[in-house]
Protein backbone atom coordinates (compact mmCIF):
# COMPACT_ATOMS: atom_id res chain seq x y z
CA UNK A 1 0.00 0.00 0.00
CA UNK A 2 2.73 2.44 1.03
CA UNK A 3 4.85 1.68 -2.03
CA UNK A 4 1.83 2.05 -4.32
CA UNK A 5 1.02 5.47 -2.84
CA UNK A 6 4.66 6.49 -3.04
CA UNK A 7 4.88 5.59 -6.73
CA UNK A 8 1.49 6.81 -7.93
CA UNK A 9 0.47 9.53 -5.50
CA UNK A 10 3.60 11.11 -4.05
CA UNK A 11 1.76 14.04 -2.43
CA UNK A 12 -0.85 11.76 -0.84
CA UNK A 13 1.99 9.56 0.39
CA UNK A 14 3.70 12.60 1.94
CA UNK A 15 0.55 13.45 3.92
CA UNK A 16 -0.05 9.76 4.66
CA UNK A 17 3.39 9.59 6.34
CA UNK A 18 2.18 12.08 8.92
CA UNK A 19 -1.55 11.31 9.11
CA UNK A 20 -1.79 7.56 8.48
CA UNK A 21 -5.22 6.13 9.32
CA UNK A 22 -6.67 9.62 9.78
CA UNK A 23 -6.95 10.01 5.99
CA UNK A 24 -9.01 6.80 5.80
CA UNK A 25 -11.31 8.04 8.57
CA UNK A 26 -11.75 11.32 6.72
CA UNK A 27 -12.80 9.40 3.61
CA UNK A 28 -15.32 7.38 5.64
CA UNK A 29 -16.87 10.50 7.21
CA UNK A 30 -17.00 12.23 3.82
CA UNK A 31 -18.61 9.19 2.20
CA UNK A 32 -21.31 9.02 4.89
CA UNK A 33 -21.95 12.75 4.49
CA UNK A 34 -22.45 12.54 0.73
CA UNK A 35 -24.52 9.36 1.14
CA UNK A 36 -26.99 11.04 3.52
CA UNK A 37 -27.24 14.10 1.27
CA UNK A 38 -27.78 12.03 -1.89
CA UNK A 39 -30.38 9.78 -0.27
CA UNK A 40 -32.19 12.84 1.06
CA UNK A 41 -32.34 14.35 -2.43
CA UNK A 42 -33.37 11.03 -3.97
CA UNK A 43 -36.36 10.87 -1.61
CA UNK A 44 -37.91 13.82 -3.45
CA UNK A 45 -38.63 11.52 -6.39
CA UNK A 46 -41.09 9.23 -4.56
CA UNK A 47 -42.42 12.32 -2.78
CA UNK A 48 -43.36 13.87 -6.13
CA UNK A 49 -44.88 10.63 -7.35
CA UNK A 50 -46.92 10.07 -4.22
CA UNK A 51 -48.00 13.72 -4.02
CA UNK A 52 -49.19 13.93 -7.59
CA UNK A 53 -50.11 10.58 -9.16
CA UNK A 54 -51.59 12.34 -12.17
CA UNK A 55 -48.37 14.06 -13.23
CA UNK A 56 -47.37 12.34 -16.42
CA UNK A 57 -43.66 11.62 -16.81
CA UNK A 58 -42.67 12.65 -13.31
CA UNK A 59 -38.94 12.20 -13.13
CA UNK A 60 -38.48 8.46 -13.48
CA UNK A 61 -40.37 5.20 -13.84
CA UNK A 62 -41.24 3.03 -10.88
CA UNK A 63 -38.24 0.73 -11.34
CA UNK A 64 -35.82 3.58 -10.73
CA UNK A 65 -37.16 4.07 -7.21
CA UNK A 66 -37.79 0.44 -6.41
CA UNK A 67 -35.01 0.56 -3.81
CA UNK A 68 -37.04 3.21 -1.94
CA UNK A 69 -40.15 1.05 -1.95
CA UNK A 70 -38.09 -1.95 -0.78
CA UNK A 71 -36.54 0.14 2.00
CA UNK A 72 -39.97 1.29 3.28
CA UNK A 73 -41.30 -2.27 3.09
CA UNK A 74 -38.34 -3.46 5.18
CA UNK A 75 -39.27 -0.88 7.83
CA UNK A 76 -42.94 -1.89 7.53
CA UNK A 77 -43.91 1.64 6.52
CA UNK A 78 -46.30 2.80 3.85
CA UNK A 79 -44.95 4.98 1.05
CA UNK A 80 -46.92 8.10 2.01
CA UNK A 81 -46.17 11.82 1.79
CA UNK A 82 -45.79 12.10 5.58
CA UNK A 83 -43.49 9.10 5.83
CA UNK A 84 -41.33 10.26 2.93
CA UNK A 85 -41.10 13.77 4.41
CA UNK A 86 -40.10 12.35 7.79
CA UNK A 87 -37.46 10.19 6.09
CA UNK A 88 -36.09 13.26 4.23
CA UNK A 89 -35.88 15.21 7.51
CA UNK A 90 -34.14 12.27 9.23
CA UNK A 91 -31.60 11.89 6.43
CA UNK A 92 -30.73 15.60 6.46
CA UNK A 93 -30.39 15.52 10.25
CA UNK A 94 -27.93 12.65 9.82
CA UNK A 95 -26.21 14.67 7.12
CA UNK A 96 -25.82 17.51 9.63
CA UNK A 97 -24.28 15.12 12.17
CA UNK A 98 -21.80 13.76 9.64
CA UNK A 99 -21.06 17.29 8.40
CA UNK A 100 -20.17 18.28 11.98
CA UNK A 101 -17.83 15.34 12.46
CA UNK A 102 -16.29 15.67 9.00
CA UNK A 103 -15.61 19.39 9.43
CA UNK A 104 -14.29 18.90 12.96
CA UNK A 105 -12.12 15.97 11.90
CA UNK A 106 -10.59 17.95 9.02
CA UNK A 107 -9.73 20.75 11.46
CA UNK A 108 -8.33 18.36 14.07
CA UNK A 109 -6.36 16.51 11.38
CA UNK A 110 -4.72 19.77 10.29
CA UNK A 111 -3.77 20.57 13.89
CA UNK A 112 -2.33 17.07 14.41
CA UNK A 113 -0.46 17.35 11.12
CA UNK A 114 0.97 20.70 12.26
CA UNK A 115 2.20 19.17 15.52
CA UNK A 116 3.76 16.09 13.90
CA UNK A 117 5.37 18.10 11.10
CA UNK A 118 6.85 20.71 13.46
CA UNK A 119 8.16 17.99 15.77
CA UNK A 120 9.73 16.02 12.94
CA UNK A 121 11.42 19.06 11.40
CA UNK A 122 12.52 20.19 14.87
CA UNK A 123 14.05 16.79 15.61
CA UNK A 124 15.65 16.86 12.17
CA UNK A 125 17.32 20.18 12.97
CA UNK A 126 18.31 18.91 16.43
CA UNK A 127 20.03 15.87 14.90
CA UNK A 128 21.53 17.68 11.89
CA UNK A 129 25.28 17.14 11.83
CA UNK A 130 27.35 20.17 12.76
CA UNK A 131 29.57 19.68 9.73
CA UNK A 132 26.54 20.03 7.47
CA UNK A 133 25.00 22.87 9.50
CA UNK A 134 27.97 25.19 8.99
CA UNK A 135 27.38 25.13 5.22
CA UNK A 136 23.57 25.05 5.17
CA UNK A 137 21.36 27.77 3.67
CA UNK A 138 20.19 29.56 6.83
CA UNK A 139 17.46 31.40 4.92
CA UNK A 140 15.96 28.13 3.77
CA UNK A 141 16.38 26.63 7.22
CA UNK A 142 14.60 29.53 8.94
CA UNK A 143 11.84 29.74 6.34
CA UNK A 144 11.23 25.98 6.28
CA UNK A 145 10.83 25.77 10.05
CA UNK A 146 8.57 28.83 10.38
CA UNK A 147 6.60 30.31 7.47
CA UNK A 148 6.74 27.25 5.23
CA UNK A 149 5.25 25.03 7.93
CA UNK A 150 2.12 27.19 8.05
CA UNK A 151 1.80 27.11 4.27
CA UNK A 152 2.22 23.35 4.02
CA UNK A 153 -0.45 22.88 6.72
CA UNK A 154 -2.76 25.05 4.61
CA UNK A 155 -1.80 22.96 1.57
CA UNK A 156 -2.76 19.83 3.51
CA UNK A 157 -6.19 21.34 4.21
CA UNK A 158 -6.71 22.17 0.53
CA UNK A 159 -5.59 18.68 -0.47
CA UNK A 160 -7.96 17.01 1.99
CA UNK A 161 -10.82 19.24 0.80
CA UNK A 162 -10.02 18.18 -2.77
CA UNK A 163 -10.34 14.51 -1.79
CA UNK A 164 -13.58 15.24 0.05
CA UNK A 165 -15.05 17.04 -2.97
CA UNK A 166 -14.04 14.16 -5.26
CA UNK A 167 -16.24 11.92 -3.08
CA UNK A 168 -19.10 14.41 -3.26
CA UNK A 169 -18.91 14.58 -7.05
CA UNK A 170 -18.70 10.78 -7.34
CA UNK A 171 -21.69 10.35 -5.00
CA UNK A 172 -23.92 12.89 -6.73
CA UNK A 173 -23.05 11.62 -10.21
CA UNK A 174 -23.57 8.02 -9.11
CA UNK A 175 -27.08 8.68 -7.85
CA UNK A 176 -27.92 10.80 -10.89
CA UNK A 177 -26.62 8.09 -13.23
CA UNK A 178 -28.81 5.55 -11.47
CA UNK A 179 -31.87 7.75 -12.05
CA UNK A 180 -31.21 8.82 -15.67
CA UNK A 181 -27.99 7.63 -17.29
CA UNK A 182 -28.35 9.67 -20.53
CA UNK A 183 -28.78 12.93 -18.67
CA UNK A 184 -25.90 11.99 -16.36
CA UNK A 185 -23.49 11.39 -19.24
CA UNK A 186 -24.32 14.82 -20.73
CA UNK A 187 -23.57 16.62 -17.47
CA UNK A 188 -20.39 14.57 -16.90
CA UNK A 189 -19.16 15.63 -20.35
CA UNK A 190 -19.95 19.26 -19.55
CA UNK A 191 -18.09 19.06 -16.25
CA UNK A 192 -15.10 17.43 -17.95
CA UNK A 193 -14.93 20.18 -20.55
CA UNK A 194 -14.92 22.84 -17.82
CA UNK A 195 -11.79 21.23 -16.42
CA UNK A 196 -9.84 22.25 -19.54
CA UNK A 197 -10.51 25.89 -18.70
CA UNK A 198 -9.06 25.44 -15.23
CA UNK A 199 -6.00 23.58 -16.46
CA UNK A 200 -4.81 26.76 -18.13
CA UNK A 201 -4.49 28.31 -14.67
CA UNK A 202 -2.93 25.35 -12.86
CA UNK A 203 0.51 25.48 -14.49
CA UNK A 204 0.92 29.20 -13.86
CA UNK A 205 -0.19 28.83 -10.23
CA UNK A 206 2.33 26.05 -9.64
CA UNK A 207 5.16 28.11 -11.17
CA UNK A 208 4.28 31.14 -9.02
CA UNK A 209 4.18 28.93 -5.91
CA UNK A 210 7.76 27.75 -6.47
CA UNK A 211 8.90 31.34 -7.02
CA UNK A 212 7.24 32.42 -3.76
CA UNK A 213 9.03 29.65 -1.83
CA UNK A 214 12.41 30.75 -3.24
CA UNK A 215 11.53 34.39 -2.43
CA UNK A 216 10.79 33.43 1.16
CA UNK A 217 14.10 31.57 1.48
CA UNK A 218 16.07 34.58 0.24
CA UNK A 219 14.02 37.04 2.29
CA UNK A 220 14.50 35.00 5.47
CA UNK A 221 18.25 34.72 4.81
CA UNK A 222 18.64 38.49 4.46
CA UNK A 223 16.64 39.10 7.66
CA UNK A 224 18.97 36.75 9.56
CA UNK A 225 22.02 38.56 8.16
CA UNK A 226 20.60 41.93 9.23
CA UNK A 227 19.83 40.71 12.76
CA UNK A 228 23.21 38.99 13.20
CA UNK A 229 25.26 41.93 11.91
CA UNK A 230 23.04 44.87 12.84
CA UNK A 231 25.72 46.78 14.76
CA UNK A 232 28.24 46.60 11.92
CA UNK A 233 25.65 47.51 9.29
CA UNK A 234 24.42 50.45 11.34
CA UNK A 235 27.90 51.74 12.11
CA UNK A 236 29.06 51.60 8.49
CA UNK A 237 25.84 52.79 6.88
CA UNK A 238 25.57 49.54 4.92
CA UNK A 239 22.22 48.79 6.51
CA UNK A 240 20.65 50.63 3.55
CA UNK A 241 22.29 48.23 1.11
CA UNK A 242 20.88 45.12 2.78
CA UNK A 243 17.49 46.73 3.29
CA UNK A 244 17.43 47.51 -0.45
CA UNK A 245 18.03 43.81 -1.13
CA UNK A 246 15.28 43.01 1.34
CA UNK A 247 12.96 45.46 -0.42
CA UNK A 248 13.61 43.87 -3.84
CA UNK A 249 12.75 40.42 -2.50
CA UNK A 250 9.67 41.86 -0.83
CA UNK A 251 8.49 43.44 -4.09
CA UNK A 252 9.02 40.16 -5.93
CA UNK A 253 7.19 38.29 -3.16
CA UNK A 254 4.26 40.73 -3.28
CA UNK A 255 4.01 40.61 -7.09
CA UNK A 256 4.00 36.80 -7.13
CA UNK A 257 1.45 36.76 -4.33
CA UNK A 258 -0.82 39.20 -6.19
CA UNK A 259 -0.60 37.00 -9.29
CA UNK A 260 -1.70 33.95 -7.28
CA UNK A 261 -4.57 35.91 -5.72
CA UNK A 262 -5.62 37.18 -9.16
CA UNK A 263 -5.77 33.64 -10.54
CA UNK A 264 -7.81 32.56 -7.53
CA UNK A 265 -10.21 35.47 -8.07
CA UNK A 266 -10.65 34.56 -11.74
CA UNK A 267 -11.44 30.97 -10.83
CA UNK A 268 -13.94 32.16 -8.23
CA UNK A 269 -15.59 34.48 -10.75
CA UNK A 270 -15.92 31.60 -13.24
CA UNK A 271 -17.52 29.29 -10.72
CA UNK A 272 -21.22 30.25 -10.92
CA UNK A 273 -21.38 31.22 -14.64
CA UNK A 274 -19.60 28.02 -15.66
CA UNK A 275 -21.96 25.88 -13.60
CA UNK A 276 -25.05 27.55 -15.05
CA UNK A 277 -23.67 27.34 -18.62
CA UNK A 278 -23.12 23.57 -18.34
CA UNK A 279 -26.53 22.96 -16.74
CA UNK A 280 -28.27 25.17 -19.34
CA UNK A 281 -26.57 23.36 -22.24
CA UNK A 282 -27.56 19.97 -20.82
CA UNK A 283 -31.18 21.03 -20.24
CA UNK A 284 -31.41 22.38 -23.80
CA UNK A 285 -30.04 19.13 -25.21
CA UNK A 286 -32.36 17.05 -23.04
CA UNK A 287 -35.51 18.98 -23.99
CA UNK A 288 -34.78 19.89 -27.62
CA UNK A 289 -32.86 16.83 -28.80
CA UNK A 290 -34.29 14.03 -26.67
CA UNK A 291 -37.77 15.64 -26.50
CA UNK A 292 -37.96 14.82 -22.75
CA UNK A 293 -40.27 16.78 -20.41
CA UNK A 294 -38.44 19.24 -18.18
CA UNK A 295 -40.41 18.16 -15.13
CA UNK A 296 -38.83 14.74 -15.47
CA UNK A 297 -35.35 15.95 -14.66
CA UNK A 298 -35.88 18.55 -11.91
CA UNK A 299 -34.64 16.36 -9.05
CA UNK A 300 -31.76 15.09 -11.18
CA UNK A 301 -30.91 18.70 -11.99
CA UNK A 302 -30.62 19.35 -8.28
CA UNK A 303 -28.13 16.48 -8.07
CA UNK A 304 -26.12 17.90 -10.93
CA UNK A 305 -26.21 21.46 -9.72
CA UNK A 306 -24.69 20.25 -6.49
CA UNK A 307 -22.25 18.05 -8.39
CA UNK A 308 -21.13 20.97 -10.57
CA UNK A 309 -20.70 23.16 -7.48
CA UNK A 310 -18.48 20.47 -5.99
CA UNK A 311 -16.56 20.12 -9.27
CA UNK A 312 -15.82 23.84 -9.17
CA UNK A 313 -14.96 23.63 -5.46
CA UNK A 314 -12.68 20.71 -6.25
CA UNK A 315 -10.94 22.69 -8.99
CA UNK A 316 -10.51 25.72 -6.73
CA UNK A 317 -9.19 23.53 -3.89
CA UNK A 318 -6.73 21.96 -6.29
CA UNK A 319 -5.61 25.35 -7.59
CA UNK A 320 -5.20 26.57 -3.99
CA UNK A 321 -3.14 23.48 -3.29
CA UNK A 322 -1.01 24.15 -6.38
CA UNK A 323 -0.49 27.70 -5.07
CA UNK A 324 1.34 26.02 -2.19
CA UNK A 325 2.96 23.21 -4.14
CA UNK A 326 6.34 24.97 -3.98
CA UNK A 327 6.04 24.85 -0.21
CA UNK A 328 5.15 21.14 -0.19
CA UNK A 329 8.02 20.34 -2.55
CA UNK A 330 10.39 22.34 -0.36
CA UNK A 331 9.28 20.62 2.87
CA UNK A 332 9.52 17.17 1.24
CA UNK A 333 13.00 18.06 -0.03
CA UNK A 334 14.09 19.61 3.27
CA UNK A 335 12.80 16.65 5.27
CA UNK A 336 14.85 14.37 3.01
CA UNK A 337 17.87 16.67 3.44
CA UNK A 338 17.60 16.52 7.24
CA UNK A 339 17.22 12.73 7.17
CA UNK A 340 20.24 12.30 4.88
CA UNK A 341 22.49 14.53 7.00
CA UNK A 342 21.42 13.26 10.37
CA UNK A 343 24.15 12.89 12.96
CA UNK A 344 24.25 9.16 13.66
CA UNK A 345 25.62 7.81 16.92
CA UNK A 346 24.91 4.14 17.51
CA UNK A 347 26.88 3.59 20.73
CA UNK A 348 25.10 2.12 23.76
CA UNK A 349 27.90 1.92 26.32
CA UNK A 350 27.06 3.96 29.42
CA UNK A 351 29.62 6.61 30.32
CA UNK A 352 29.67 7.31 34.05
CA UNK A 353 32.61 9.71 33.87
CA UNK A 354 35.44 10.74 31.57
CA UNK A 355 38.62 9.11 32.87
CA UNK A 356 40.75 9.69 29.78
CA UNK A 357 40.63 10.90 26.16
CA UNK A 358 43.10 9.48 23.66
CA UNK A 359 43.64 10.19 19.97
CA UNK A 360 45.79 7.86 17.85
CA UNK A 361 46.85 8.91 14.34
CA UNK A 362 43.74 11.06 13.92
CA UNK A 363 43.36 12.94 10.63
CA UNK A 364 40.62 15.22 9.36
CA UNK A 365 39.77 16.41 5.86
CA UNK A 366 37.56 19.33 4.84
CA UNK A 367 36.65 19.02 1.16
CA UNK A 368 39.92 17.19 0.40
CA UNK A 369 41.96 19.66 2.47
CA UNK A 370 43.94 17.88 5.19
CA UNK A 371 43.43 20.08 8.28
CA UNK A 372 44.59 17.55 10.91
CA UNK A 373 47.45 15.15 10.28
CA UNK A 374 48.22 12.09 12.38
CA UNK A 375 47.36 13.62 15.76
CA UNK A 376 48.45 11.62 18.81
CA UNK A 377 47.68 12.73 22.36
CA UNK A 378 46.28 11.54 25.65
CA UNK A 379 44.38 13.64 28.20
CA UNK A 380 43.81 12.17 31.66
CA UNK A 381 41.07 12.99 34.13
CA UNK A 382 41.45 16.37 35.89
CA UNK A 383 44.48 17.21 33.76
CA UNK A 384 44.77 20.66 32.17
CA UNK A 385 46.10 20.85 28.62
CA UNK A 386 46.42 23.68 26.12
CA UNK A 387 46.85 24.04 22.38
CA UNK A 388 48.80 26.94 20.92
CA UNK A 389 49.78 27.87 17.40
CA UNK A 390 49.10 30.27 14.59
CA UNK A 391 45.59 30.80 13.23
CA UNK A 392 44.76 27.97 10.86
CA UNK A 393 47.08 25.52 12.58
CA UNK A 394 44.13 23.19 13.36
CA UNK A 395 43.46 23.97 17.03
CA UNK A 396 39.70 24.58 16.72
CA UNK A 397 39.32 21.65 14.31
CA UNK A 398 40.95 19.42 16.90
CA UNK A 399 38.54 20.69 19.55
CA UNK A 400 35.64 19.97 17.17
CA UNK A 401 36.81 16.38 16.86
CA UNK A 402 37.17 15.99 20.64
CA UNK A 403 33.62 17.38 21.10
CA UNK A 404 32.40 14.97 18.37
CA UNK A 405 31.02 17.97 16.48
CA UNK A 406 32.89 16.76 13.41
CA UNK A 407 33.79 13.09 12.84
CA UNK A 408 37.45 12.35 12.22
CA UNK A 409 38.36 11.11 8.75
CA UNK A 410 40.72 8.42 10.05
CA UNK A 411 42.42 7.25 13.21
CA UNK A 412 41.29 6.06 16.63
CA UNK A 413 39.38 8.11 19.23
CA UNK A 414 39.23 6.47 22.67
CA UNK A 415 37.35 7.50 25.81
CA UNK A 416 38.31 5.50 28.90
CA UNK A 417 40.18 3.14 26.59
CA UNK A 418 37.07 2.37 24.51
CA UNK A 419 36.09 3.60 21.04
CA UNK A 420 34.08 6.82 21.29
CA UNK A 421 31.61 5.30 18.81
CA UNK A 422 30.64 2.68 21.40
CA UNK A 423 29.57 5.32 23.96
CA UNK A 424 26.19 7.00 24.31
CA UNK A 425 27.18 10.23 22.59
CA UNK A 426 24.65 12.45 24.33
CA UNK A 427 26.00 11.30 27.70
CA UNK A 428 29.50 12.25 26.60
CA UNK A 429 28.47 15.69 25.36
CA UNK A 430 26.50 16.49 28.49
CA UNK A 431 29.73 16.17 30.47
CA UNK A 432 31.39 18.87 28.34
CA UNK A 433 31.41 22.61 28.99
CA UNK A 434 32.27 24.74 25.96
CA UNK A 435 33.32 28.39 26.11
CA UNK A 436 34.02 29.87 22.70
CA UNK A 437 35.69 33.05 21.52
CA UNK A 438 32.26 34.25 20.38
CA UNK A 439 30.15 33.90 23.54
CA UNK A 440 26.65 32.44 23.35
CA UNK A 441 24.02 34.74 24.86
CA UNK A 442 20.30 33.97 24.73
CA UNK A 443 17.51 36.55 24.64
CA UNK A 444 16.66 35.88 28.27
CA UNK A 445 17.52 37.10 31.77
CA UNK A 446 20.97 36.86 33.33
CA UNK A 447 19.73 34.11 35.63
CA UNK A 448 18.27 32.06 32.78
CA UNK A 449 21.41 32.57 30.66
CA UNK A 450 23.64 31.18 33.40
CA UNK A 451 21.36 28.45 34.78
CA UNK A 452 19.78 27.49 31.44
CA UNK A 453 16.24 28.20 32.65
CA UNK A 454 16.45 26.20 35.89
CA UNK A 455 13.94 26.88 38.66
CA UNK A 456 14.82 29.43 41.30
CA UNK A 457 15.17 27.00 44.17
CA UNK A 458 17.32 27.86 47.19
CA UNK A 459 20.03 25.46 46.01
CA UNK A 460 20.06 26.83 42.46
CA UNK A 461 20.14 30.44 43.68
CA UNK A 462 23.07 29.68 45.98
CA UNK A 463 24.91 27.99 43.13
CA UNK A 464 24.13 30.93 40.85
CA UNK A 465 25.53 33.42 43.38
CA UNK A 466 28.70 31.33 43.71
CA UNK A 467 29.51 31.36 39.97
CA UNK A 468 28.59 35.08 39.80
CA UNK A 469 31.40 35.74 42.26
CA UNK A 470 33.77 33.33 40.51
CA UNK A 471 33.28 35.18 37.20
CA UNK A 472 33.45 38.74 38.62
CA UNK A 473 29.82 39.50 37.75
CA UNK A 474 28.75 40.91 41.12
CA UNK A 475 29.32 44.58 40.27
CA UNK A 476 27.73 44.06 36.85
CA UNK A 477 24.54 42.65 38.42
CA UNK A 478 24.17 45.51 40.89
CA UNK A 479 24.25 48.02 38.02
CA UNK A 480 21.43 46.32 36.09
CA UNK A 481 17.89 47.77 36.52
CA UNK A 482 16.37 44.38 37.39
CA UNK A 483 19.49 42.62 38.59
CA UNK A 484 19.63 38.96 37.68
CA UNK A 485 16.17 39.25 36.02
CA UNK A 486 17.33 41.81 33.43
CA UNK A 487 16.81 40.70 29.83
CA UNK A 488 20.02 40.74 27.80
CA UNK A 489 18.45 41.18 24.34
CA UNK A 490 19.16 39.36 21.09
CA UNK A 491 22.65 37.85 21.31
CA UNK A 492 23.35 40.09 24.32
CA UNK A 493 22.97 43.32 22.37
CA UNK A 494 22.55 45.27 25.63
CA UNK A 495 25.91 44.30 27.17
CA UNK A 496 29.61 44.49 26.34
CA UNK A 497 31.77 41.76 24.86
CA UNK A 498 33.55 41.18 28.14
CA UNK A 499 30.28 40.87 30.02
CA UNK A 500 29.03 38.37 27.46
CA UNK A 501 32.20 36.35 27.91
CA UNK A 502 31.90 36.28 31.69
CA UNK A 503 28.25 35.16 31.51
CA UNK A 504 29.25 32.45 29.03
CA UNK A 505 31.97 31.22 31.39
CA UNK A 506 29.61 31.35 34.39
CA UNK A 507 27.11 29.14 32.53
CA UNK A 508 29.68 26.36 32.12
CA UNK A 509 30.96 26.67 35.68
CA UNK A 510 27.36 26.44 36.91
CA UNK A 511 26.95 23.07 35.18
CA UNK A 512 29.67 21.26 37.17
CA UNK A 513 31.04 19.71 33.97
CA UNK A 514 33.79 17.10 33.85
CA UNK A 515 35.51 18.45 30.75
CA UNK A 516 35.82 22.21 30.32
CA UNK A 517 36.85 23.41 26.86
CA UNK A 518 37.89 27.03 26.41
CA UNK A 519 38.47 28.40 22.92
CA UNK A 520 40.01 31.84 23.47
CA UNK A 521 37.59 32.17 26.39
CA UNK A 522 39.18 35.31 27.88
CA UNK A 523 40.00 37.13 24.65
CA UNK A 524 37.33 39.83 25.16
CA UNK A 525 38.24 40.59 28.78
CA UNK A 526 40.29 43.45 30.17
CA UNK A 527 43.52 42.54 31.97
CA UNK A 528 42.09 42.88 35.49
CA UNK A 529 38.98 40.79 34.77
CA UNK A 530 41.05 38.28 32.82
CA UNK A 531 43.25 37.77 35.86
CA UNK A 532 40.18 37.22 38.06
CA UNK A 533 38.72 34.69 35.64
CA UNK A 534 42.11 33.02 35.26
CA UNK A 535 42.35 32.64 39.02
CA UNK A 536 38.84 31.14 39.13
CA UNK A 537 39.64 28.67 36.36
CA UNK A 538 42.99 27.78 37.87
CA UNK A 539 41.14 26.99 41.10
CA UNK A 540 39.38 24.27 39.10
CA UNK A 541 42.65 22.63 38.08
CA UNK A 542 42.83 19.16 39.51
CA UNK A 543 39.04 19.13 39.92
CA UNK A 544 37.93 19.02 36.26
CA UNK A 545 39.64 18.22 32.96
CA UNK A 546 40.50 21.47 31.16
CA UNK A 547 41.33 21.91 27.47
CA UNK A 548 42.24 25.44 26.41
CA UNK A 549 43.09 27.25 23.20
CA UNK A 550 44.83 30.53 23.90
CA UNK A 551 46.89 33.19 22.21
CA UNK A 552 47.46 34.90 25.55
CA UNK A 553 50.05 32.56 27.00
CA UNK A 554 49.58 33.92 30.51
CA UNK A 555 46.23 32.10 30.73
CA UNK A 556 47.84 28.68 30.13
CA UNK A 557 51.11 29.13 31.96
CA UNK A 558 50.18 26.59 34.63
CA UNK A 559 48.70 23.96 32.29
CA UNK A 560 49.91 20.42 32.91
CA UNK A 561 50.77 20.02 29.23
CA UNK A 562 50.86 22.33 26.22
CA UNK A 563 50.71 21.13 22.61
CA UNK A 564 52.25 23.34 19.95
CA UNK A 565 50.47 22.98 16.59
CA UNK A 566 51.56 23.91 13.09
CA UNK A 567 49.71 23.18 9.82
CA UNK A 568 47.47 20.55 11.40
CA UNK A 569 50.25 18.72 13.25
CA UNK A 570 51.52 18.60 16.81
CA UNK A 571 55.14 19.70 16.46
CA UNK A 572 56.05 19.94 20.16
CA UNK A 573 54.63 19.22 23.60
CA UNK A 574 55.55 19.73 27.21
CA UNK A 575 55.04 22.09 30.13
CA UNK A 576 55.30 25.83 29.69
CA UNK A 577 58.96 25.91 30.74
CA UNK A 578 59.83 22.78 28.73
CA UNK A 579 58.35 24.24 25.52
CA UNK A 580 60.23 27.47 26.02
CA UNK A 581 63.42 25.42 26.10
CA UNK A 582 62.76 23.10 23.13
CA UNK A 583 60.76 25.37 20.75
CA UNK A 584 62.27 28.57 19.35
CA UNK A 585 58.83 29.56 18.07
CA UNK A 586 57.22 29.19 21.50
CA UNK A 587 60.10 31.02 23.15
CA UNK A 588 59.62 33.89 20.70
CA UNK A 589 55.91 34.03 21.55
CA UNK A 590 56.68 34.32 25.26
CA UNK A 591 59.15 37.10 24.64
CA UNK A 592 56.69 39.04 22.48
CA UNK A 593 54.13 38.82 25.29
CA UNK A 594 56.68 39.90 27.93
CA UNK A 595 56.88 36.58 29.69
Amino acid sequence: MKQFLKRRFSTLYFFYQYLGYRIALLLVFSFLLVLMDSLGLAMFIPLLQVADQRAAGVVANDSSIQFVRDFFNTLHLDLTVVNVLLMIVLLFILKGVFFFYTTKYVGVTKIVFSKILRERLGVGLRDLSYKEFVSTDVGRLQNSLTGEVERVIDACGQYLDTIKNVLFVAGYLGFAFFLDWKFSILVAIGGGLSNFIYKAFYKRTQELSRNITKNNHRYGGIVIEIVNHFKYLKATGRNYFLFNRLHKELISLVNNGISVVTIGARLGALREPLTVMVIAAVIATHVLVFQSPLSGVMVILLFFYRAMQKVIDLQMNWNNYLARTGTVENIVSYQKYLDEHKEVFSGHRQLEQIESIELENVSLYYNDVNVLKQINLKIRKNESVAFVGESGSGKTSLINVICTLIPMSSGVFLVNGQEIASCVNQQYKQKIGYISQEPTIFNASVFDNITFWEEKTAANLAKFQRVVDMCSLRAFLTELPNGENTLLGNNGVNISGGQKQRISIARELYRDVELLIMDEATSALDSETEQEIKDSIESLQGKVTIIAIAHRLSTIRHADKIYLMERGQVVAEGTFDELRQISPYFKKLTELQGM
